[in-house]
């Protein structure tokens, strides 16, 4: 059995969408006119996030039924994307649709462009991201956090250690965390030499966040 979204949660998504495509690279207008003057077209759908039934894409057994269909797990798409989404699920995850619905819904422009950083930071470093989520949420308190190699030793007065992230794991790791500075995303407190760096709260929150 499928649970599908009710009419009045179609309504909440596309109304909360404000009648656009929730992929940032398709803001598509998914309603219009139509040729006779009492009717509207629409071509947007009310997609799930994690599938309706088992075997869907990105489907969620720990899911109850009316957590499936409830609004939270929805997003507003024009039918291309929705195809898209489903077409490739590894590539378009759960993590990466609930960032779109975010910036979809996003109460401000100003909102709106951070929440496009962090949809940006997703495509382009999503195994670093994974890491420093299991660090955060290992270690809620830390928001300090070193680049090194593996073969380097660095100890801190007091015997406090920050996370590390090391060159060998990371492909363009220097460039990464340039981004990430360059998004305010991460500060640089770099000190004796040592490539240093600090969480923003804002940037915690959002890899701690509940999927």
């Amino acid at each position: 059995m499928r649970d599908d979204f009710s009419r009045g949660t179609i309504d909440v998504l596309f109304r909360r969408a404000r009648a656009k495509c929730s992929n940032p690279a398709c803001p598509t207008v998914t309603c219009g006119a139509h040729s006779e003057e009492d009717k509207a077209i629409n071509i947007g759908v009310a997609a799930h996030i994690t599938a309706a039934a088992p075997g869907g894409p990105r489907y969620d057994p720990a899911f109850s039924a009316e957590e499936r269909k409830s609004p939270h797990n929805g997003i507003w798409l024009c039918q291309t994307c929705a195809k898209l989404i489903d077409s490739d699920s590894p590539k378009y995850t759960v993590e990466l649709l609930r960032a779109w619905k975010t910036i979809a819904e996003a109460a401000d422009e100003q909102e709106a462009a951070r929440m496009a950083a962090f949809s940006t930071i997703e495509k382009m470093m999503p195994e670093l991201l994974v890491e420093m989520r299991k660090d955060l949420t290992e270690y809620p308190l830390k928001r300090e956090f070193i680049l090194m190699r593996k073969s380097w030793s660095y100890g801190m007065a007091g015997g406090y250690q920050p996370l590390v992230y090391y060159y060998e794991d990371h492909d363009d790791l220097d460039d990464k965390i340039a981004l990430l500075c360059d998004y305010r995303l991460v500060v640089d407190i770099a000190y004796n030499d040592v490539k240093r760096y600090r969480f923003t709260q804002g940037m915690a929150d959002y890899l701690t966040q509940a999927s």
